[in-house]
């Protein structure tokens, strides 16, 4: 997996391979940083799939995530760390199937072996927390999230109410609502008072949960091309009938007649 890791002005791009990995300013630390506490943060990656956490606090696209707290980071998300350092996770390869590269890892995470690569509705990915990994797609007008049995989507997150949010689809439109929890929910940080909006790569956390919005897949419908013109079928002369070829030739010597007689008249 590739990152780049930022620093006064300076970018350094490294791999890492499959596996876990410690990053920071110790000595037995496989990504050492100077400036960093030794062990400060932990890697684990999984094929295309990479969970964070850290000793303290840090920051997923300037989201708070506490500490001990593993966090699912999507490629093209930043890892804030201290000292203005940043730890940002590379696109992968462009494959096709999205033209960002998060479609690939969100293919993989899903639990029940659909294929998102040609739906058209939006979805959640849950980032934290014993659901981290599991994807909803949020094909109904109206979703509901929460600790409960009645809920469409159910988390199993004790700081979670039992109907906590829900999500509304008008169009392309989608917007989130607060459902009374005594505990909020949040969109990038911000607590949403009654609802908000929803855009691409938005943050919603609800409880101890964290949840990344994906917006629907835009499909081009192909391009439908015109019908070639028929050609009208040549038409063949019909033949004439045996019948009337008898009278043509008895016209035709008449009339030569006509002309040898005249002829010799004058003569």
């Amino acid at each position: 997996m590739r990152f780049e890791f930022e620093h006064l002005g300076t970018t350094t791009p490294f791999e890492l391979a499959e596996g876990q990995h410690l990053l920071g300013g110790g000595a037995e630390d496989q990504v050492r940083l100077e400036g960093l506490p030794p062990g400060f943060l932990s890697l684990c990656i999984e094929g295309v799939r990479l969970t964070v956490a850290a000793a303290q606090n840090f920051t997923v696209n300037d989201v708070h995530v506490p500490r001990g707290v593993p966090r699912l980071v999507l490629p093209g998300e930043v890892v804030g760390l201290p000292e203005q350092m940043r730890l940002k996770v590379l696109q992968a390869p462009h494959s096709g199937e999205r033209g960002v590269g998060t479609m690939a890892v969100l293919k993989n995470l899903l639990t029940d072996g659909a294929d998102l690569s040609s739906s058209r509705a939006a979805t959640l990915t849950c980032l934290t927390g014993l659901d981290v990994g599991r994807t909803f797609v949020l094909a109904e007008a109206q979703t509901d999230l929460g600790r409960g049995t009645g809920v469409d989507f159910r988390l199993r997150d004790r700081a979670v109410s039992r109907s906590h949010a829900r999500i509304l689809r008008q169009g392309t439109t989608f917007t989130v609502l607060d459902l009374g929890s005594p505990n909020g929910v949040f969109r990038n940080g911000q607590r949403v008072k009654g609802s908000a909006d929803l855009a691409e790569g938005d943050v919603i956390e609800l409880g101890k949960t964290i949840l990344r919005f994906q917006a629907p897949v835009e499909v081009e419908e192909p391009a439908l091309l015109p019908e070639p013109a028929l050609e009208a079928p040549a038409v063949e002369p019909e033949p004439t009938p045996r019948g009337e070829w008898w009278f043509i030739g008895l016209g035709a010597a008449t009339a030569l007649a006509g002309v040898l007689v005249t002829y010799a008249l004058v003569g």
